[in-house]
C-alpha cells in the first residue's frame, strides 16, 4: 500500500489523534501562535523579556517552527506583555450542543475503537 501525503498507509489513520480533527482540523501549529506574531511589533528578544520567557522559548515559536503547541501560561505572559488580556472570550453565537454533542460521542467512541483495534495488533 502506497504512503499518503501524511506519512500514513490508510487514509484516515492520524496516529491516535482521530478526535483531536474535531479541533484541530489538520493544523499544523497553535493558530495562536500567527495571532501573537502579527499582533507583536516588538523584537523576539524584548518580548521574551517583557513576559518574563526565555528567548529560546519565544524564538523557537515564532522563527523556528519548533514549538507547536506552546502552553496556556506562555500564550498568557505574552499577552500581557504586549498589553492585552488573554481569556476566553465568546466567539459570537453560541453552539449548537444538541446536534454537536452526539458528533462528538461518535468521534469519540470511533477514536477508542480505532486504539482498541491498534492496541490489539501490538499484542499479537
Amino acid at each position: 500500500m502506497a504512503k499518503k501525503a501524511n506519512g500514513h498507509a490508510r487514509p484516515g489513520h492520524n496516529s491516535g489523534s482521530l478526535w483531536l480533527a474535531r479541533t484541530w482540523r489538520d493544523i499544523e501549529r497553535d493558530p495562536e501562535i500567527d495571532r501573537f506574531h502579527d499582533l507583536c511589533k516588538l523584537k523576539e528578544g524584548d518580548l521574551a523579556v517583557l513576559a518574563g520567557l526565555s528567548a529560546s522559548t519565544v524564538y523557537n515559536m515564532f522563527s523556528r517552527g519548533k514549538t507547536k503547541r506552546p502552553q496556556h501560561t506562555t500564550f498568557s505572559k505574552m499577552a500581557s506583555a504586549l498589553g492585552y488580556k488573554y481569556d476566553l472570550v465568546p466567539d459570537g453565537k453560541p453552539p449548537d450542543f444538541e446536534s454537536e454533542i452526539p458528533k462528538a460521542r461518535e468521534e469519540f467512541r470511533q477514536y477508542r475503537a480505532a486504539q482498541a483495534k491498534k492496541n490489539a495488533r501490538k499484542r499479537r
